[in-house]
C-alpha cells in the first residue's frame, strides 16, 4: 500500500444525512403488521444497526420470541416499506455541507468510502447525488456489523489506503471507541461528547485540511 496516501471513511446515517426516522417508522410499520410490541425506547435501539440486530433488539424489547422464518418475514416486509419511505430523497436530502465536506476531500487527494450499517447505503448515496463522490460504498454484507471495526477496515482495503492513513467519521460513541482501540484517528460528529480525536457538531464545520494535519502529526506521511 503506498504511503502518503490518506481516506476519508463516512458514516452515512448521522453524518451525510438522516434517514432514522424513516427507519424506524418501516420498523414500527413491521411491528404492527406482525403484532410485536414496540416502544420508542426500542425503536431508537435500531438505529444504526444492521437489520437482524435491529429486529433483535425489538424481541429482546418486547420480550418475544420468534421462530427464523417469522424473522425473515418480518425483515423483508421492513425493508420494502423502507424503500417506499426512502423513494422520495433528493440532493435536499443531504445534510449542509456534506457534498462541500466530500468534494473537499477529492481536491485534497484523499480517498473516499461510506461505511454503513444499511443495506440500502448504495441507493441512499444516488438517491442523494453524492455516489460519484464516493469511490467504494461498505455494508454489513462485506464486513462484520457495526460497532466492529471490521468495516473501516474493509475500506481500507478497498481503497489500498493503510488504515494509519485514514480519517472515520462517525456519529456513534461505541464504534469510535473500537476504531480509536484499532489505532484509527477519528472525527465524532455530534452535540453530545463521543470520545473522538476530534469532534464537529455538524459535518459543514469539519475542516479535512486540518484534520490530515493533525494525522500526519500523529507521525504517518
Amino acid at each position: 500500500m503506498p504511503l502518503g496516501v490518506y481516506a476519508a471513511i463516512f458514516d452515512l446515517d448521522g453524518v451525510l444525512t438522516s434517514t432514522s426516522a424513516w427507519h424506524e417508522q418501516s420498523w414500527a410499520d413491521a411491528a404492527e403488521r406482525f403484532g410485536l410490541p414496540v416502544s420508542e425506547a426500542a425503536l431508537r435501539a435500531t438505529r444504526s444497526v444492521p437489520r437482524a440486530s435491529s429486529l433483535a433488539a425489538l424481541l429482546s424489547h418486547a420480550g418475544v420470541a420468534m421462530d427464523e422464518p417469522t424473522r425473515n418475514a418480518v425483515m423483508t416486509f421492513k425493508n420494502q416499506r423502507y424503500q417506499e419511505l426512502i423513494a422520495g430523497l433528493t440532493a435536499a436530502d443531504a445534510f449542509p455541507g456534506a457534498r462541500d465536506v466530500l468534494e473537499t476531500c477529492r481536491k485534497l487527494g484523499l480517498r473516499t468510502a461510506v461505511a454503513s450499517a444499511s443495506l440500502n447505503a448504495q441507493q441512499v448515496l444516488e438517491r442523494l447525488g453524492l455516489i460519484r463522490l464516493v469511490e467504494f460504498v461498505a455494508d454489513p454484507r462485506d464486513a462484520a456489523p457495526k460497532p466492529s471495526a471490521e468495516i473501516y477496515g474493509r475500506c481500507c482495503a478497498a481503497l489500498n489506503v493503510l488504515p494509519q492513513a485514514a480519517i472515520c467519521i462517525e456519529d456513534g460513541a461505541p464504534m469510535i471507541a473500537n476504531l480509536r482501540a484499532e489505532g484509527l484517528y477519528t472525527v465524532g460528529v455530534g452535540v453530545e461528547p463521543l470520545g473522538a480525536d476530534e469532534q464537529v457538531v455538524t459535518i459543514a464545520a469539519w475542516d479535512v485540511g486540518a484534520a490530515v494535519e493533525r494525522l500526519k502529526a500523529r507521525g504517518y506521511r
